[in-house]
């Protein structure tokens, strides 16, 4: 893999320092690259939140990079011990032979939500409420706003036409539009008809007026509903020093995601204060509610990855080596460190 740039190298050391919490010299630091730094990887947020590292005797610093390709060289050049980033991207890594393996689920549904202007509702008849089937029709001609070309959002767009009987390639158009403030702001102006995107950007779309949740993907396909969308991935081969590393970390964010799952409301809550201070406390509750249930395995499995290696081959991002998960395991992905993070 071609090594990380020297100014990417020094932004991700600067944002190491700033976002890393007080220096504990007898804790062990624990340095994580998120590939996007949104809600979605919520067991990561909710970990740093509530201080889960400490019990496990670790200091985490969370670098934010210019996306999962960002992410998964600054793995490969050591300057993280574990990247957080999509499935597809690590299947596109391992397809060309890179050294990445899968060994904790972060999030373990697709959260995508299919937003739409009410333009679009008022020009196609369709609603919320219709049959799947009508809605995913009726996307012939739309277009889908993305943070960029050729990724998980246009990939899910196409895959959601096809899923409706369309010519996902002819059917629909793709333009790229940039954040996800930009693609909020294109939707309300009526340059594009619909984004894909995860919580709370429905919520907030919906709460402005300005579009309606027509689909959301882990709600309604079986296939997306358990698979591992957002993982915690490792350069291989792993020491035993990482490995113990690693098991520490797991331990923390099932911590995390328990207490998702618990109390989601107080975990929105301590989320969003030093995390998410522009987003509105309600909006962060409401996106944490929609995904606490993504957030609360970490476990991996042959049945979840299969999941995984179909989506990614009815998306047109294959793995490349077969799609026969079990036989995958211990060199795509491994669910050891769960294992041992879960032992007495």
């Amino acid at each position: 893999m071609r090594m990380i740039g020297d100014v990417t190298r020094a932004a991700l050391l600067a944002a190491s320092l700033l976002l890393a919490p007080g220096a504990a010299s007898a804790q062990q630091g624990v340095r994580v690259g998120l590939g996007a730094p949104t809600l979605s990887f919520l067991p990561i947020w909710a970990a740093r939140a509530l201080d889960t590292f400490k019990p496990q005797g670790l200091t985490v610093s969370v670098a934010s990079l210019p996306g999962d390709t960002a992410a998964l060289a600054a793995l490969d050049a050591g300057d993280i011990d574990l990247a957080a980033i999509g499935t597809d991207a690590l299947l596109r890594a391992a397809a060309k032979g890179q050294p990445f393996e899968m060994v904790y689920t972060v999030m373990s549904k697709v959260t995508a939500q299919l937003v739409v202007s009410p333009a679009f509702l008022k020009r196609t008849g369709v609603t919320a409420a219709d049959p799947l089937p009508k809605r995913l029709a009726a996307l012939k001609g739309a277009l889908v706003g993305v943070t960029s070309l050729a990724g998980t959002q246009e990939n899910a767009a196409r895959w959601l036409a096809a899923r409706g009987g369309l010519d996902p390639k002819a059917d629909i158009k793709v333009a790229q539009v940039g954040s996800p403030v930009a693609v909020q702001a294109a939707l309300e102006v009526g340059r594009i008809d619909a984004f894909v995107l995860s919580p709370p950007e429905g919520y907030n779309a919906e709460k402005a007026g300005t579009g309606v949740v027509l689909v959301s993907l882990g709600e309604e396909f079986p296939l997306l509903a358990r698979q591992p969308y957002l993982v915690l991935v490792a350069k291989k081969p792993i020491s035993d020093q990482t490995a113990a590393l690693i098991t520490r970390t797991v331990r923390a964010l099932r911590a995390a995601g328990a207490a998702v799952v618990a109390k989601p409301e107080e975990t929105a809550a301590a989320i969003q204060k030093p995390f998410f201070a522009k987003a509105s406390p309600d909006s962060v509750a409401a996106a944490v509610k929609a995904m606490a249930s993504g957030a609360a395995g970490g476990g991996l499995d042959a049945a979840g990855v299969q999941n995984a290696l179909t989506f990614a081959e009815e998306v047109g991002a294959p793995y490349g080596r077969g799609t026969d998960a079990k036989a995958a395991e211990g060199e795509l992905w491994t669910n050891r460190f769960v294992a041992a993070a879960d032992a007495p």
